[in-house]
């Protein structure tokens, strides 16, 4: 049996439902790199949002090794296509406390398992490392006091400093993204839940490659992980959207709030996806074009102003 070293983040059950199938079991999507302004089509939804060895486990026990990766297989990616079943289809109004729970877990994992906050660490860290050079002795030691930890290295060997970090960062997040999860899905649980439909059909979502926004409802920025204010929203595919309502709006209830909006919440929604980007924004064939003509079209001062107006009424 192949080892599953190339592990996507972003499930290839939620990508598929921003794709084109072509051909037997592959399926493809148009990619927009943001880092270099280059859109790329026909992608594979298997050769995008993964990264190797992400959730392999250092550890010589063999049958270990990818028990994380196996976990997200058999827990998330295997169940997303029940929950994205049961969140778009119309004629379901309520659900039961498990299926809400398994919403939520199922949902909220897309953000806590991307390698965004990880990749973050480690930059950090090497800035830390980096900036410690200067400051070697005559023999070319570094001490560093590395969020109270006491390091001690020759300036020769800050790559493989470098590495040895990144290995013990991998494994904290391994441990705290989980633990994370768990803690804010039941901090979540009481929340409203709406799926809204795009009505207007020239004018489809996209998604990207780091989905899930936690937002403040009144200033759109990320106010901390347990702010009681904020709004989670998710793309489910090119017409339907999830909204997480903040805790202020708790009720506890099972209810599924279907709503009808639309091109103007188009264009505000995929901008709040794109803002979240990590460096991939991406959608069925043809949908990222018309995404940049929504946004050009709403950049013209007088569709603009008129825009402004509705979304004060």
């Amino acid at each position: 049996m192949s080892k599953p070293v190339r592990q996507h983040y972003i499930p290839r059950s939620y990508l598929k439902n921003f794709a084109t199938e072509k051909g037997k079991k592959t399926f493809v999507v148009d990619g927009y790199r943001l880092d270099d302004e280059v859109l790329l089509k026909d992608l594979s939804t298997k050769d995008i949002c993964l990264e190797k060895h992400i959730y392999t486990i250092e550890t010589n026990d063999e049958s270990k090794k990818f028990a994380l990766e196996t976990y997200y297989a058999d827990n998330v990616d295997s169940e997303y296509p029940n929950i994205y079943k049961i969140l778009t289809d119309k004629s379901i109004k309520k659900v039961d406390k498990n299926q809400k729970f398994q919403i939520l877990y199922v949902c909220l994992s897309l953000y806590f398992r991307t390698p965004h906050y990880l990749n973050q660490h480690n930059k950090i860290t090497n800035e830390i490392l980096d900036n410690a050079i200067p400051y070697a002795d005559k023999n070319g030691i570094v001490t560093l006091n590395y969020f109270g930890k006491q390091i001690k290295f020759n300036k020769d060997d800050i790559e493989s400093i470098k590495k040895d970090f990144q290995k013990e960062n991998k494994t904290i997040f391994h441990v705290k993204h989980l633990e994370q999860w768990m803690k804010f899905v039941h901090f979540k649980y009481g929340c409203v839940i709406n799926v809204i439909e795009i009505e207007d059909k020239t004018a489809p979502l996209i998604t990207c490659d780091n989905p899930v926004s936690i937002r403040h409802m009144k200033t759109n920025q990320f106010a901390g992980l347990f702010d009681i204010d904020s709004v989670i929203t998710l793309p489910l595919d090119s017409y339907h959207f999830l909204e997480i309502h903040p805790n202020t709006y708790e009720d506890g209830d099972t209810v599924i709030n279907r709503l009808i909006h639309d091109k103007d919440f188009t264009f505000t929604t995929n901008a709040i996806t794109q803002s979240n980007a990590d460096n991939w924004i991406l959608s069925k064939s043809g949908n990222i074009d018309t995404h940049f003509k929504i946004q050009d079209h709403y950049e013209d001062e007088k569709n603009g102003e008129q825009f402004l107006e509705k979304s004060q009424v």
